[in-house]
């Protein structure tokens, strides 16, 4: 009988003492909150990273790659969010298949531009003829056009056909281009034709004219010198501004700039290569980087 009291009294203690360890764990506390009831932590905003001026315009120049560098099926969506991001209202396009066969038949800069909103414009012209289709470049704009023409450049001793894509607005001028690849001497070239046709074209107008693209000449080259007569290169072009290869950035060769021969004028408010974005890979989207220019008029 005394060893099944005894047995009892341990039970009962044993069973006291549980729960008043469990209630005093170093873990625990009275007021903390459970997580389920605890309220969600929002999303901190993503960063802006190309603020814009209230009344500027903002011209960009990217070689896409044919939107099929690094992506197989296309990087057309993620360019278009980069673009949007970056507040572009321009954007000037070197490489560009147009119905080829290793791009799908797709109408590029088209579907481009219809990601970009449905009130943008294009205007796209072939260098030449390729895979069932057209290789080339193009203009997309927010801003309808007045007037668009492209021209022809000559190849010269250079590796292709090359081209230069005009549209004129109300208030200034976007050409775009993207020169030879292997000769300096094609570039020269090149080069003058569109000096001859920007001055034919434009001499007489007040409107500033804007030149961007591909040029595949360094800052300290013989066809940048040769541009620098007759123009103003508006972009970032220091001894560490690059802009190719996106994946390991070694050289700038891309560009925007402002002719000099109508006197016309404008406020050139901001400039930046366009490395950072919250939504899109600027390693993936294509070989090059974008750069901007922000102008007032």
């Amino acid at each position: 009988m005394n060893m099944l009291k005894k047995y009892l009294t341990m039970m009962l203690l044993l069973g006291l003492a549980c729960p008043a360890t469990a209630c005093n764990s170093s873990s625990s506390s009275e007021d903390e909150v459970p997580p389920h009831l605890k309220p969600e932590t929002p999303e901190e905003p993503g960063r802006d990273y190309y603020p814009k001026a209230d009344g500027a315009t903002r011209l960009v120049t990217y070689n896409v790659g044919v939107f099929t560098k690094y992506v197989s099926d296309g990087s057309y969506q993620m360019i278009a969010d980069m673009m949007t991001e970056g507040k572009a209202d321009l954007v000037g396009i070197s490489e560009l298949d147009s119905c080829t066969v290793r791009t799908g038949r797709v109408f590029q800069l088209k579907k481009f531009a219809e990601l970009m909103g449905k009130e943008w414009s294009y205007e796209y012209s072939r260098a030449m003829a390729y895979q069932g289709g057209a290789y080339g470049d193009g203009i997309a704009s927010r801003e309808k056009p007045v007037r668009t023409f492209a021209a022809p450049l000559p190849k010269g001793d250079g590796a292709e056909p090359r081209v230069m894509v005009v549209m004129e607005f109300a208030k200034y001028v976007f050409a775009t281009t993207h020169l030879d690849h292997v000769s300096t001497l094609a570039q020269a070239g090149q080069v003058d034709e569109i000096n001859k046709i920007i001055e034919r074209e434009f001499g007489s107008s007040k409107k500033p004219v804007f030149l961007g693209g591909d040029f595949n000449a360094r800052p300290d080259s013989p066809t940048i010198s040769k541009l620098k007569t007759g123009w103003t290169v508006l972009t970032p072009h220091g001894a560490s501004d690059f802009t190719h290869s996106s994946q390991a950035p070694n050289k700038c060769i891309d560009y925007i700039l402002l002719w000099n021969g109508n006197g016309a004028k404008c406020d050139v408010v901001g400039t930046k290569i366009m490395l950072d974005f919250n939504k899109g890979d600027i390693k993936r989207a294509s070989d090059h980087i974008p750069v901007l220019v922000d102008v007032k008029f």
